[in-house]
């Protein structure tokens, strides 16, 4: 997939993770001293968050802060393989069958667009868009626009999901372009 280059790639490998989540911190919140405390709340939710991305069959993780103005601009992507759902017989859904099963918003979340069936370069997908509210560690409700892509992967049971997301919703129409033209880049490479 591609990611542009102002947005913050993390490095999934366990032995690279933390330097690469230490960096995207420096970045994101520079170097003063004022700013110590933050970047290792940052550095330390990051490190957990990312953990259980990997735990997830996570491969991919990127994030994107900047100011415009007096504006914050911030996204994420990530990439992971799970389990597809199966059918009542226990077979594996085809693009159709995730169409339907993911017609229904998840708890916390609105479904504003889709399920809608989609061409990628990796194969056939189903993409959805909703608003989704949670709470981060006691503080006041966060919501994000959130735009996922479902990929069934022949042959095996898992498949490839691309998750976007972004708090700024008054840029989400934008960023929904942004992420369907990084979804669209996405091919399958071997190791």
């Amino acid at each position: 997939m591609i990611v542009p280059t102002s947005w913050h790639t993390i490095d999934m490998n366990p032995a690279r993770r933390g330097r690469s989540i230490e960096r995207m911190a420096r970045s994101a919140l520079g170097r003063s001293d004022q700013l110590a405390s933050l970047r290792r709340s940052a550095v330390l939710a990051y490190r957990e968050a990312m953990a259980g991305v990997a735990k997830m069959g996570g491969f991919l993780a990127a994030t994107y802060y900047e100011t415009a103005g007096k504006k914050p601009l911030s996204a994420s992507a990530l990439a992971f393989l799970g389990k597809a759902p199966l059918a009542e017989d226990g077979e594996k859904l085809g693009v159709p069958g995730m169409s339907a099963v993911l017609a229904g918003p998840c708890p916390d979340e609105v479904l504003t667009e889709g399920p809608k069936e989609v061409p990628l370069r990796v194969g056939p997908a189903v993409r959805t868009r909703a608003r989704v509210t949670g709470h981060l560690d006691g503080s006041r409700p966060v919501t994000v626009d959130l735009v996922r892509y479902f990929v069934p992967i022949p042959a095996c049971d898992d498949m490839l999901v691309m998750a976007f997301s972004t708090p700024t919703l008054y840029a989400s129409d934008a960023f929904a372009v942004l992420f369907d033209q990084m979804a669209a880049s996405a091919q399958w490479r071997l190791p």
